[in-house]
């Protein structure tokens, strides 16, 4: 019975910590009770837990999979499949090395698995690192300042430390030897350590406080439409630029800059592209513009450049939404113009791509995006964390979604709710700063392969425990279920 509360406490604490719409506090507390009862019961009522708790906190997931997203039954069995494996591999693992005395292996070690598994995911599928427990806490900033060091991962891997640590000092794991500490100040010691050397960096990383060279205004714009562009010689796509040319025109009167719009706004030829051109380009004011471009019987999802100077620049999407946007061509370049970077929406799921622009000098991204409407708040923030891996500002345009303003620190400039949503954002930061992540990349996945090869050399090692011979042998659990 405490096995099941244990699983039944784990999934709505995993329900309300994870998803579209987590509760950041109850992510670090979902994997407590289960690696608590796993300490009790044998191996595979501790998996059969796993399972449970797992399933009950993706419930929330599996229609937005299948209904938004429209992902086939196949591949939404894989990515269930793969946070299960991740999970129940993580209980196990550290139940193993929690009973055999490894405290600080375990707490130092067992999260690479789940570090891995996302890494793993961020390479093999083709959303990027869109699946990651580190969103969940885009909004405690001095949380989401690791990843300026570590990428996602290393809030991930913190996100398994802090529970199997708190675990193994709320579940009495005292196997000891003379003179050695006893297991609980063990993990007490790591979870301290972890929380001194984070909240350092993080104290650092806050402390910069970045000052534009000069102050930017800029101005975000997003009605409402449908997902694919309403042609723009048209009615209804007349209709619909004569409604954005005011508030365009309204920005740029207030002070504003640079002026984005959502993606797919408008569906444009070569021969209709100069009606939308003119009726938007600002002398005053840069204008990005999402919109479909057809060429030669191909479509392209692009950001159209509207410079003051007149100048139009274009900007095709790299990364489209796999199914969706299938009848949609990629591009493969970058667009970085001095100190600008343009990207479109799903574009910033991919970390590889930020680092790029970061690489090429980008320190503001104007993103045209669309969303879902119920993933706005999500997918709003996962272009936060973006920016702060790599310094950046972010200046997010989505239509269905929540437009926002967001600085190299995470801090929320700006941000409205889906609909017809107008944002104006004065002195935003235009000067960014060089992160370790953005110089470096992907390094913790490659620590996290060492330390996953610790964990799995210490079910091997000789157990530290004293058993009553005097020979050293595991603490095993009670024979029960």
């Amino acid at each position: 019975m405490m096995t099941i509360v244990a699983a039944l406490l784990s999934g709505l604490l995993w329900l309300g910590g994870s998803g579209l719409h987590p509760v950041a506090a109850l992510t670090w507390l979902a994997p407590i009770p289960l690696i608590l009862a796993s300490l009790r019961v044998r191996p595979r009522t501790a998996l059969g837990a796993t399972s449970l708790a797992w399933s009950i906190g993706q419930l929330g997931m599996v229609g937005y999979y299948l209904d938004t997203l429209r992902l086939p039954v196949g591949v939404v069995v894989a990515v269930l499949g793969l946070g299960l494996g991740l999970a129940g591999g993580t209980v196990l693992l550290a139940r193993e090395l929690l009973l055999r005395g490894r405290i600080v292996t375990a707490v130092l070690t067992v999260p690479s698995l789940w570090v891995l598994g996302e890494y793993a995911a961020s390479r093999l599928f083709p959303n990027g690192a869109w699946w990651s427990l580190a969103y969940t806490q885009a909004d405690v900033r001095p949380v989401i300042q690791v990843t300026a060091l570590t990428g996602v991962w290393g809030v991930t891997y913190l996100l398994l430390a802090v529970p199997i640590a708190l675990a193994a000092v709320l579940g009495g794991v005292r196997p000891i030897r003379v003179g050695r500490l006893a297991d609980p100040r063990r993990a007490l010691a790591c979870l301290l350590a972890l929380l001194v050397s984070t909240g350092a960096w993080s104290a650092w990383s806050l402390s910069r406080s970045p000052q534009p060279a000069a102050p930017l205004t800029v101005g975000l714009v997003a009605l409402r439409q449908p997902e694919d562009g309403l042609p723009i010689d048209e009615p209804v796509g007349r209709d619909l630029l004569t409604r954005y040319v005011p508030r365009v025109a309204g920005l740029v009167d207030r002070g504003a800059r640079v002026v984005v719009l959502p993606e797919k706004v408008f569906a444009v030829t070569d021969s209709t592209l100069p009606l939308l051109v003119d009726a938007l380009r600002q002398a005053e004011a840069r204008v990005v513009v999402g919109a479909v471009l057809w060429r030669a019987g191909t479509a392209y999802n692009v950001a159209l450049v509207l410079d003051p100077s007149g100048t139009v620049t274009t900007y095709t999407k790299q990364h489209l939404v796999p199914g969706l946007e299938d009848w949609l061509t990629p591009g493969d370049e970058a667009l970085v113009d001095g100190r600008f970077g343009v990207a479109i929406c799903k574009d910033l799921d991919f970390p590889g791509l930020v680092r790029r622009y970061r690489a090429q000098g980008a320190t503001m991204l104007l993103v045209p995006a669309l969303d879902f409407t119920s993933d706005g708040w999500l997918h709003g923030r996962m272009a936060l964390v973006r920016g702060v891996e790599n310094g950046l500002t972010v200046v997010r345009a989505a239509a269905l979604g929540r437009p926002t303003v967001t600085d190299p620190s995470g801090r929320m400039l700006g941000e409205a709710t889906a609909g017809d949503a107008e944002l104006l954002v004065t002195a935003a930061p235009t000067t960014g700063w060089g992160t370790v992540y953005s110089r470096t990349g992907d390094w913790f996945p490659l620590l996290s392969v060492a330390l996953l090869v610790v964990a799995v050399g210490g079910l091997w090692r000789r157990p530290a425990t004293s058993g009553p011979s005097g020979r050293t042998s595991p603490r095993r659990p009670a024979d029960r279920a």
